[in-house]
């Protein structure tokens, strides 16, 4: 069963509707909304939001009263209109499945991709919903296709579907992360159609390499590293409480090039954690090496222009510098609302940078035509 029918059948909407739908991004502790506007072929910003889970988040989306009175008041918080989201599934919940499919002659490409979902999932295919997004590639017009296929358990998809209208939201999708990303960095760069674009999102337990070539997807890699990772290594070698190991990593970051101000000020420390967290740092430069071989492979030698960075590890002081480090481009911090037109103050804009980047890549689905 495919998404879109299952939707259907859930009681989607297909009527169209002036007012865009909102990004709903019901993350691990926050649920982060962004809802834009189309004006004059810009994309302008209406609302965006990020808010704290009164509960954990699977005893939330379990309790149907609570969960709709937090979402009306996180609605409330910002000027959104409707109810309408485009929602993401949680990453647990969705298997990433990267293939290469063979289109016979005539052979209609959904089909072709669905069989070759079925043969990796095995017997559990049935119990799957799917969906997938065609890789760009520099001879993707050819019979082989490089898609990610997302295969979801129908179970959890249909109470996640639940939830969402137990708390009196219309889902009109459900979308994965990496298309959603993808999207948000195809917006800010809607003019630089030729170029390679990475975006490195660090998570607590892992990290995601998403990488887009033009406007379309062309990888999204699980990476070992993240804050977890980092906090154990730096505990064990300096024998402290993971919580102190976490709070040192926050306030000095993972070792900023040597004469940097962050080192300075704390110059013993900061080499201490340098050389603590190389080896790791050298495994994640060593997978962006990878990736830039493989970009030049697919794009017949074209490199990744710009990396972005969000996440955990994107708060730390001197990151920019650490990964710059580590591949020879030039690293940003990502600000998903420099995709819109917006009057929110920089401090503001400052503080949703970072939950607000899957939520703007739910709210851009569809594009400027929608």
């Amino acid at each position: 069963m495919t998404m879109r029918q299952l939707l259907t059948r859930f009681g989607q909407r297909s009527a169209r509707a002036t007012v865009r739908p909102i990004g709903a991004d019901f993350a691990g502790s926050r649920l982060n909304l962004l809802q834009a506007e189309v004006r004059a072929g810009r994309w302008h910003l209406r609302a965006a939001a990020s808010v704290k889970y009164p509960m954990p988040r699977a005893d939330l989306l379990a309790a149907p009263k609570e969960l709709a009175r937090f979402v009306n008041a996180a609605l409330a918080s910002a000027p959104f209109q409707g109810r309408r989201v485009i929602a993401a599934l949680a990453p647990a919940d969705v298997r990433i499945l990267p293939l290469t499919v063979h289109l016979q002659p005539g052979q209609p490409e959904a089909k072709a991709v669905a069989k070759a979902a079925a043969e990796q999932l095995g017997d559990s295919a049935a119990d799957h919903v799917l969906d997938y997004y065609q890789v760009r590639g520099a001879d993707s017009e050819g019979a082989e296709r490089q898609v990610l296929v997302a295969a979801a358990p129908k179970p959890r998809v249909l109470a996640y579907l639940a939830a969402l209208e137990a708390a009196r939201l219309e889902p009109l999708a459900l979308d994965i992360g990496p298309a959603a990303i993808s999207r948000l960095l195809a917006t800010l760069h809607g003019s630089d159609v030729g170029q390679s674009v990475a975006l490195l999102n660090f998570g607590s337990g892992k990290s995601y390499l998403t990488v887009i070539w033009g406007r379309r997807l062309m990888l999204d890699r699980e990476i070992d590293f993240g804050e977890q990772r980092l906090a154990r290594r730096l505990a064990t070698a300096l024998d402290l409480p993971a919580d102190t190991a976490t709070h040192l990593l926050r306030e000095h970051g993972i070792g900023g090039r040597p004469g940097g101000a962050a080192v300075e000020t704390h110059s013993e420390l900061g080499r201490a954690i340098r050389e603590i967290l190389h080896a790791d740092c050298q495994a994640l430069a060593d997978e962006l090496a990878h990736t830039q071989v493989y970009v030049a492979s697919r794009t017949r030698g074209s490199s990744i222009a710009r990396v972005y960075l969000n996440g955990s590890l994107a708060r730390y002081p001197d990151i920019q510098t650490r990964i710059g480090e580590l591949i020879d481009v030039p690293v940003h911090l990502l600000n998903p609302l420099d995709a819109f037109d917006h009057t929110l103050p920089a401090e503001r804009s400052a503080a949703l940078a970072t939950p607000i980047a899957l939520a703007a890549g739910l709210a851009l689905r569809g594009g400027l035509d929608a």
